[in-house]
């Protein structure tokens, strides 16, 4: 893949993308109940699991040259889960994660600018999820959520880390020990919004609407889609992994220091492997996506 100057048309940089699950990987046409990939140290992985008859998960992930070529490419990855009552989620999903990363390795070989960099992949994002084809027109469009990180290195000491999240997907921060690992993003949920109105996190009403979004991908999703506050960034020194997932793993391992447990001391690709197997001896329930960027 290769941005292009408007004025001669060469190519001007070169970026690097994968994405999971590949279509038509099976002899029937569907997709494969797990399929993982690797990108230099990025990992990706996703399973169908247990109980749902196909994966609606999708994830991408992809590198651009930095700026000075002393520096490490910087990073963009997706990861998004097709919503359930919709029709086709799968489509939503695997077009989003796609139009999201490519959009911010277009992004990033023109501006520093982190959160017009975010914006630009929520704006391709939500696009490509609305106009992604249903499975049934009689029933309703197909939509997902969009949850996304960047990494660039800012100097030889320290990396920025963007965040952008719409829905209930996630991204943990798992730096080397002794720092502690934390979440960095804010469910979109119906759940969240009690806590955040005082209620109890162990009470009732939150765990029934733990699984209802306020906020999603879709030809059916209600503007604002998305704004800055969708939007977060950080700078560290630390070492450490970024861990992008869908609810199929973190209804098991909501807290970060229980998902740096399992990763502890493992490779990408390994502990993103650890981490679908733990959801699936867990139940296994939903879809299951993860991946994997380390900080170094």
């Amino acid at each position: 893949m290769h941005a292009v100057c408007e004025s001669c048309g060469a190519a001007v940089t070169t970026m690097r993308r994968v994405a999971v699950p590949r279509p038509a990987a099976n002899a029937d046409g569907r997709a494969p109940d797990r399929d993982e990939d690797q990108l230099d140290a990025v990992a990706l992985i996703t399973d169908r699991g247990i109980e749902h008859t196909r994966n609606e998960d999708a994830g991408a992930a992809g590198t651009v040259p930095a700026a000075s070529g002393e520096q490490p490419p910087a990073i963009a990855a997706v990861v998004c889960d097709g919503v359930s009552t919709s029709a086709g989620g799968q489509n939503a999903s695997r077009a989003a994660s796609v139009a999201g990363v490519d959009a911010m390795l277009r992004a990033l070989t023109a501006s520093q600018d982190l959160t017009s960099v975010m914006m630009a992949g929520l704006s391709d994002a939500a696009r490509a999820a609305a106009e992604a084809e249903s499975s049934d027109e009689s029933t309703s469009p197909s939509s997902c959520t969009y949850t996304a990180a960047v990494v660039v290195s800012s100097n030889a000491d320290e990396v920025q880390i963007a965040i952008a999240n719409v829905g209930d997907s996630r991204v943990y921060w798992l730096p080397d020990p002794p720092a502690q690992p934390r979440c960095l993003t804010v469910d979109d949920t119906l759940a969240q919004q009690l806590i955040s109105a005082g209620i109890p996190a162990d009470s009732p009403a939150v765990a029934r609407g733990a699984h209802t979004l306020t906020r999603w991908f879709g030809a059916d999703a209600e503007p604002p889609l998305f704004d800055e506050s969708s939007v977060s960034t950080m700078t560290t020194a630390d070492r450490g992994v970024l861990v992008l997932c869908s609810d199929g793993l973190h209804n098991y391992l909501p807290e970060a220091a229980d998902i740096a447990n399992v990763c502890h001391g493992l490779t990408p690709a390994d502990a993103a492997r650890a981490l679908v197997d733990y959801a699936l001896r867990a139940g296994g329930h939903d879809n299951i996506t993860v991946i994997i960027v380390p900080i170094v």
